[in-house]
């Protein structure tokens, strides 16, 4: 019964506020309607309460979601709520930890330091002397949280189809669900803490509170209370002899690690969950982490690879290994889609290319294909841009890719593209065309595919034939040379490798090495190289 009352309620509110978008949106193609409707469902959300709020907090993470505006919008969600009260801390934490909060704490402040939607946080002192948090979950927020979300669930098999351009609404709200449950239980995100200091702790700069994991349960944890400066706090960090630059190098290389090495990264790096105390950034907060498959982390080293060595090919590989078509899905508009972010971000100056608004791009032209993405990915762009926009507050002339080859030196996939955007040409083809020459025979063997099953198509332009009949006549020239070299180096390998075979190897060699002089010369006459 209660149920029913609260699906009126939130169907009453959305329909208010939300659901024009609908309407605007899909009916009337109303682009000028979507900011306000944006806003209208942010002011939905937070009419609907505390559950609402972290429901639109999850959301503004999902840009495969929700369309840019609204994704935008949803961010400023004020995760701010009415304290409850104290008596209800000392119930939780008996509850769950079977000790009073005497037991445990010689002081414990009633004013919380937050109150947010999901919990509230107190500052204390351990009978041992050690100044700790105390995070609560807020009473019954577990209950209704999963209660909204299910009725969001059952009010999506209502959204009619191609409202939401990707993904499945019902499966969006499920995956919100899922990470919901997650989040819902301290623990886990005591064990993600854990892990990311584990991971980072080579890192000299980065570090975390210490968790006590003793007193973690479903809904308290305990962490060692963190007595720094804000990290966009550049007035005190400065007083306190800290430069803006050097923090911020820092930050993008421990974030580049992050993503690029370990595939595991902060979800949400806005100011208020980095805290800046005896020369180390302080990660704090981690409700929301980024994981990324093994092969996600490595098709986002080859997406930028692509970039660095103009490599389109690469690139639509792995967009296709990153994104899985929902329907069958045009391949020469991709490529053309593909082609022009590549010519977007080749063109620019790469010193103010912005990572953030690259993914971003990428992950409209996978819905522009229907192809439905990895949730992980909309993470990653989301936490970029939150990132970006911290450290360009503090380090506004911070050439971002000078420092980060500071530590992608040490990543060689990674390095060496970046590497790629300054050297020669010439070595960037020399790549490619050793490239090429490993993949011949798998490309052979798909043009005789396409041939055999009548797929292979030609267009032939006769504009200017003679120049393109000399430019075959070149590349043929080129073909033959390289034939004569792998020739060449397998002799010479026969040679070396086999005693029988040396007389075989090295006749094979000086026959080998005569003919390519002579077609040399005759090439060189010709002019045709």
């Amino acid at each position: 019964m209660a149920d029913d009352k609260r699906l009126r309620e939130i169907v009453r509110v959305l329909s208010n506020y939300g659901f024009r978008f609908v309407y605007h949106h899909k009916v009337q193609n109303r682009t000028d309607a979507v900011e306000i409707d944006a806003v209208n469902l942010r002011k939905a959300f937070e009419k609907l309460g505390p559950s609402f709020i972290k429901i639109g907090q999850i959301l503004s993470t999902r840009l495969d979601i929700l369309p840019q505006a609204f994704v935008d919008e949803l961010t400023l969600l004020q995760d701010r709520a009415p304290e409850f009260p104290f008596s209800e801390v000392e119930r939780i934490f008996l509850e769950d930890t079977g000790l009073s909060l005497g037991e445990v704490f010689l002081h414990l402040d009633e004013k919380p330091l937050a109150s947010a939607s999901m919990a509230q946080v107190h500052k204390g002192t351990l009978r041992t002397g050690e100044v700790v948090i105390l995070k609560v979950q807020r009473p019954v927020i577990d209950e209704l949280l999963i209660r909204d979300l299910d009725i969001l669930i059952r009010l999506s098999d209502l959204i009619p189809k191609g409202i939401v351009d990707v993904i499945d609404p019902k499966e969006a709200f499920q995956q919100v669900k899922d990470a919901t449950m997650i989040e819902l239980d301290f623990r886990n995100e005591a064990k993600l803490l854990v892990e990311f200091q584990e991971k980072n702790k080579s890192v000299a700069c980065v570090a975390v509170p210490k968790v006590y994991e003793g007193l973690t349960r479903r809904r308290v944890l305990v962490e060692e209370y963190i007595e720094g400066t804000k990290i966009t706090n550049k007035d005190e960090l400065e007083l306190l002899g800290y430069d803006m630059e050097d923090i911020s190098q820092k930050l993008i290389l421990s974030y580049l690690k992050q993503i690029f090495k370990d595939g595991y990264f902060h979800g949400d790096p806005h100011p208020g969950n980095m805290i800046i105390k005896d020369g180390k950034i302080y990660f704090i907060d981690f409700g929301i982490m980024g994981k990324l498959s093994e092969t996600l982390r490595l098709e986002l080293n080859r997406l930028i690879e692509a970039l660095a060595l103009q490599d389109l090919d690469m690139m639509v590989k792995s967009a296709l290994k990153i994104a899985t078509p929902s329907t069958p899905m045009d391949k020469r508009k991709l490529y053309r889609d593909l082609e022009y972010i590549f010519d977007v971000y080749l063109t620019s100056d790469m010193q103010n290319v912005r990572i953030s608004e690259a993914l971003i791009d990428f992950i409209k032209m996978f819905k522009r294909h229907s192809m439905v993405i990895p949730s992980e990915l909309t993470i990653l762009a989301k936490a970029l841009s939150i990132l970006e926009g911290v450290y360009l507050d503090l380090a506004p002339d911070l050439n971002l890719i000078r420092t980060a080859k500071e530590y992608l030196a040490e990543n060689i996939n990674v390095y060496t593209l970046l590497e790629r955007f300054e050297k020669e040409k010439v070595l960037g083809k020399g790549y490619t065309v050793l490239k090429d020459v490993s993949e011949m025979p798998e490309n052979i063997s798909t043009l005789l595919k396409q041939i055999i099953n009548g797929r292979l198509r030609l267009n032939i332009d006769t504009d200017d034939l003679d120049e393109k009949w000399a430019d075959v006549k070149k590349m043929s020239n080129r073909v033959v040379m390289a034939i004569i070299i792998v020739g060449l180096l397998l002799s010479s390998s026969f040679m070396s490798s086999t005693e029988g075979g040396q007389l075989l190897g090295q006749t094979g060699f000086v026959v080998s090495g005569l003919f390519g002089i002579w077609l040399l010369y005759s090439i060189f006459r010709s002019g045709n190289l």
